[in-house]
């Protein structure tokens, strides 16, 4: 047992928690998205926090075989890069927060910078490095 992982209930419903802030427009005709949507935020739950490669390892063998559960959905699709999620690129555009699939990691990177640059701007100046 490795009691440098923490996990609890509080951890499922945080991935609840962000799959119910899918809009049903969004996915309604494509449950792809909504399956990547949960690999994400089972990534960010749980993955993030893993240290180890065995424990990576079996980490992505338990989402393996609940992705085999879904069988009309292929593995490397799921996965595939990016697999981030966020809210705020939406907003940044003017538009309803919508939880939705980042596309190209440089309009991400577009976004960060453009946020840090306003809060140095109009609050104090944080120095920070934004990393790929």
């Amino acid at each position: 047992m490795k009691f440098h992982y923490q996990f609890n209930m509080r951890d499922v419903a945080k991935i609840v928690q962000n799959l119910i802030l899918a809009q049903p427009a969004s996915y309604k005709q494509n449950a792809m998205g909504l399956v990547r949507m949960w690999a994400h935020e089972c990534h960010r739950v749980w993955l993030d926090r893993l240290l180890l490669p065995e424990d990576i390892s079996t980490y992505m063998n338990y989402m393996r075989n609940g992705l085999k559960e879904l069988v009309e959905f292929k593995e490397e699709l799921v996965f595939e890069e990016p697999l981030i999620y966020t809210s705020f690129i939406t907003m940044c555009k003017g538009h309803e927060p919508s939880y939705k699939p980042v596309e190209e990691m440089d309009e991400l990177k577009n976004t960060l910078e453009a946020k840090l640059l306003e809060y140095n701007e109009t609050v104090s100046t944080m120095d920070l490095v934004l990393f790929n």
